[in-house]
């Protein structure tokens, strides 16, 4: 089983929209908390269908993404509200309650292709991964197209991630989860530790993709986030990211 574990702080204009897209997910049936996955039929269409969570961290904040969450509980989207520390602290608690044998850290505004959740149930019997796959930008633009096309071959070449980060269980575990210390970076250290203490081999999928928002370098500066994330990767993270909303 995939447990889908989504951090959301502020996130109304666009948690709905994922949430949708997890759901419309061909050959997925999604379950709810109180359900156990082992007794679950998946209905008598069932064949070759993969049985899958989705937990969404609300961080308290000044906006209606809970209210918008909640409508969705039907359907076996299963939340968690609080005054967490950071995404950290949320991922963290949302793993704490996943009984699936693969993780997978999605942001709030990044909406998976169809295929995605199987293709990585491919992956529930094999322990040693980490990784991520390709993505795409929700903007049509050549900027945002380029940018993204090289920021692919970066994710192969230096084993990091944007967006969404998938793991098997065990490696969640030995790595002992997101560092809620950081306020950024964190997830890069979440990788390396796994990789460099030999938990997780890395993968970077290209065969399914994402789309993901541009807002933050639309409203940052592509030039700008870039070097602040190369910096990042062979110095030291920032402190914390600019919030954009």
């Amino acid at each position: 089983m995939v447990s889908i574990i989504i951090p959301a702080h502020e996130e109304e204009k666009y948690i709905g929209v994922s949430i949708e897209r997890l759901l419309s997910q061909s050959g997925t049936v999604f379950i709810k908390k109180e359900e156990k996955p082992e007794l679950k039929d998946p209905g008598a269409d069932g064949a070759g269908k993969v049985l899958c969570e989705l937990t969404i961290v609300v961080t308290h904040g000044k906006d209606d993404t809970e209210g918008v969450v909640s409508k969705y509980a039907g359907a076996g989207v299963n939340l968690i509200s609080g005054n967490f520390s950071g995404v950290s602290e949320a991922r963290n608690i949302g793993a704490s309650v996943s009984r699936g044998d693969v993780f997978l850290f999605l942001d709030a505004d990044t909406l998976l292709n169809d295929g995605f959740i199987k293709r990585l149930d491919d992956f529930k019997n094999e322990p040693g991964f980490i990784g991520t796959s390709k993505l795409l930008p929700d903007i049509n633009t050549v900027k945002a197209r380029l940018f993204m096309f090289c920021n692919n071959i970066a994710h192969i070449i230096t084993k990091t991630s944007m967006a969404l980060i998938f793991c098997h269980k065990d490696v969640y575990k030995k790595v002992g989860g997101f560092d809620e210390m950081m306020q950024a970076g964190e997830d890069l250290k979440f990788i390396s530790i796994a990789v460099k203490s030999k938990f997780g081999k890395f993968k970077y999928l290209g065969d399914i993709s994402a789309v993901t928002s541009m807002r933050r370098f639309e409203i940052n500066g592509y030039l700008k986030t870039a070097i602040e994330w190369i910096g990042g990767y062979f110095f030291e993270p920032p402190e914390n990211y600019d919030v954009v909303r």
